[in-house]
């Protein structure tokens, strides 16, 4: 199952619907794009700064997440020069229906070169386009 970064926040912080998301992820293994880890880290850093976890719990949660890559419970595909050109195709693809930035256009692309399962989004821009192209989600 691919997973973006909306659902790997809900899957190792509490949000309203985590409980939701860790059902949905329950027994798939889990692969995602690298901007995972940036965009991971930046969203602990953010839910520390606007005070909803401490920093003895981000640095907690990203340890976890450091621990689940070395074991393979979540797999990251690097990115390349036909991942960016991809997305850039897929965004044209879905215009003007879907505003889809960059990011997400990446993570579309990624999962669109690889064989992982269903794509599992919150993000409802991306679930736009994902079933524009006609993507299986979760």
């Amino acid at each position: 199952m691919y997973i973006d970064t909306c659902v790997a926040v809900k899957l190792y912080t509490r949000e309203p619907d985590s409980e939701e998301c860790q059902q949905v992820a329950a027994g798939h293994r889990l692969v995602s794009s690298e901007l995972l880890y940036t965009e991971l880290w930046s969203a602990l850093l953010a839910k520390e700064r606007n005070k909803v976890i401490t920093p003895e719990l981000r640095q907690r949660v990203w340890q976890l997440f450091e621990e689940h890559l070395l074991e393979d419970v979540i797999e990251l595909v690097a990115l390349d020069g036909h991942v960016v050109r991809e997305a850039a195709e897929i965004m044209a693809r879905v215009h003007p229906l879907v505003p889809l930035r960059t990011l997400d256009a990446l993570h579309l692309a990624t999962y669109a070169g690889i064989e992982a399962g269903p794509l599992f989004t919150r993000d409802k821009r991306m679930n736009d386009a994902a079933r524009r192209l006609e993507f299986p989600l979760a």
